[in-house]
């Protein structure tokens, strides 16, 4: 009799801890399964912040690359004209083309979220590891045309277009109509066409201009990145 007491015991301990085991992997179950319903929340809200905070910055640098564009347009006709024998355009409207000489292109990389989503550790959430190359390469084209930025700065504060300045007075005299500046900047047309002949001025007009081109592409490159990103995080959002 004792000996059949303690196989029903036994089968009823067996019997105990399968169901214990069994609420355990199911209560796993739930917790890995309300775990994954968790992240799989915040990664969308991750990839919505980061296609809005793209859309946001594409449509600044993208202003941004129209104004460079349209100096670099000006700066080039400009060039073409003093790079001629003689100058067969009215003072007046060389100037108008000037803007390149003194007008920068305002824009710097400012994406904050993916900046947190990078430092955090969430941003590995993203399944498309494209998404991440595409990221670096955006990242690696501002530090160019920060590089590029700089370089123009030194360029017109230190450089060749210190030097410039030094000897007309004013970056403007290039560029400003002579009634709009002080008198004594004014210059007469045979001392303008003077200085503008000159293979110093046109070199160092050259070089700002190309400082533009460069930063221009600079600028293309992220803007194309982020059009690419915005489709691939758009598909794994879908």
């Amino acid at each position: 009799m004792e000996k059949n007491k303690t196989g029903k015991y036994l089968k009823y301990a067996i019997g105990e801890i399968v169901l214990v085991v069994i609420g355990i992997l199911i209560a796993l179950s739930l917790n890995n399964w309300n775990e994954s319903r968790k992240n799989e929340i915040v990664k969308q809200q991750l990839i919505e912040d980061l296609i809005i905070e793209l859309q946001s910055s594409k449509v600044i640098i993208i202003d941004a690359i129209a104004l460079g564009d349209s100096l670099i347009a000006d700066g080039q006709l400009y060039l073409k004209h003093i790079g001629s024998k003689e100058l067969t355009i009215q003072i007046d409207s060389l100037k108008k083309l000037g803007g390149f000489i003194t007008n920068g292109i305002p824009y710097d990389l400012n994406l904050p979220i993916y900046e947190d989503s990078k430092s955090s550790g969430k941003l590995s959430m993203i399944n498309n590891k494209k998404v991440l190359i595409l990221y670096a390469e955006i990242m690696s084209a501002d530090i160019g045309g920060t590089i590029h930025r700089k370089i123009s700065n030194d360029m017109y504060y230190n450089g060749s277009g210190w030097e410039l300045r030094k000897e007309i007075g004013l970056s403007e005299v290039l560029s400003t109509p002579n009634e709009m500046l002080p008198e004594r900047f004014r210059l007469s047309e045979k001392e303008f066409w003077e200085i503008l002949s000159r293979p110093y001025t046109f070199a160092t007009l050259d070089n700002s201009l190309q400082m533009k081109v460069n930063r221009i592409n600079y600028m293309n490159r992220i803007s194309n990145g982020m059009t690419e990103v915005i489709a691939l995080l758009k598909d794994e959002k879908n």
